[in-house]
């Protein structure tokens, strides 16, 4: 028997190796490699998948937004063109119809504009200088008005036809239709394409799940020797392609951030201020709406390699 304290005494031999350590239960390896999934080409796939969806879903929105904004501004507003034979008759012709204006209940403001601004809507066409020189530029009047008023103008048209014949009136009825149309159109191609990705991040997820099993078809085998169900193996599965899809959403949501960024910028800067390209900001309301597609497609990847896995298994096993 040792002489030592039981103090000194320690539980194993000098030569005895120490039990290993347990590893973190969020560090543990995965029951199913990857191989077969490909984690790094999924992941890259999703990537692209994620960029593509959300530019989608930012077209759809900039689309509503701009459109409800032009929309807007043709509701509350209406056009008087006053047209003569001479610059005289149009002046009074302006002048009359002002009048009714103000009188006009209802009306909120109305604006003469000069003449070198209305000659100048005409130069795209006619040629700087032209439509002065040679042309009765008709008077324009831009009138702002309330909604009671703007959904019956045949009592101010009355009006003014009376006290300036040479006015007319335009409610903006048709370019607002035409409008109204092309937005709709514009975010339903949005929309479709958004739809369209998802459906590809599915068809993605079945095929890689798949071709996982395939290549895992032994380890799953001793899974389901010792006691292991379908719904354990398709968990794991779904685990692993959800940290794949986050990955890949993740690197894709910041690519298009980054694409949407510079197209901001370039517009601020005036590329393509001239064109018919409404104007953004990746801000509030737009940012919110656009960190929802990554978790959709993390989602979508995950449920859609749990459901395939389960009909996999069904059928094998």
């Amino acid at each position: 028997m040792s002489n030592r304290p039981l103090t000194d005494q320690r539980p194993f031999d000098d030569g005895a190796q120490a039990a290993p350590a347990k590893p973190l239960r969020g560090a543990r390896t995965p029951l199913l490699p990857e191989a077969g999934a490909g984690g790094a080409p999924l992941t890259a796939v999703i990537a692209v998948i994620c960029f593509l969806a959300v530019l989608a879903m930012a077209a759809a929105l900039i689309i509503n937004r701009s459109a409800e904004a032009w929309t807007s501004a043709l509701r509350s507003e209406i056009t008087i063109q006053v047209k003569g034979v001479d610059a005289a008759e149009i002046a009074a012709g302006a002048s009359a119809a002002m009048r009714v204006l103000e009188d006009t209940d209802d009306v909120l403001e109305a604006t003469l504009v000069s003449e070198e601004e209305a000659a100048a809507l005409l130069e795209p066409w006619l040629g700087r200088g032209n439509a002065a020189a040679f042309l009765n530029i008709p008077a324009i009047i831009e009138v702002k008005v309330a909604p009671v008023l703007r959904d019956d103008l045949d009592l101010l048209r009355n009006r003014l036809a009376a006290a300036a014949p040479g006015a007319t009136l335009d409610d903006h009825a048709e370019w607002h239709s035409r409008l109204a149309t092309a937005a709709r159109s514009g975010q339903m191609l949005a929309l479709s394409v958004f739809l369209i990705v998802l459906g590809a991040a599915c068809a993605i997820s079945v095929f890689a799940a798949r071709a996982g099993l395939a290549a895992n078809h032994e380890i799953v085998s001793v899974l389901h020797l010792v006691g292991a169900t379908d719904e354990f193996i398709a968990a794991e599965v779904q685990r692993r392609f959800f940290i794949l899809g986050l990955r890949g959403s993740l690197v894709g949501l910041a690519a298009a951030l980054g694409a949407l960024g510079l197209v901001s910028l370039g517009l601020k800067a005036g590329i393509g201020a001239d064109s018919f390209i409404p104007e953004f900001t990746l801000g509030g309301w737009l940012a919110l709406w656009l960190l929802t597609v990554p978790i959709v497609i993390c989602f979508v990847t995950a449920l859609t390699a749990r459901l395939t896995v389960l009909n996999t298994l069904g059928k094998q096993y």
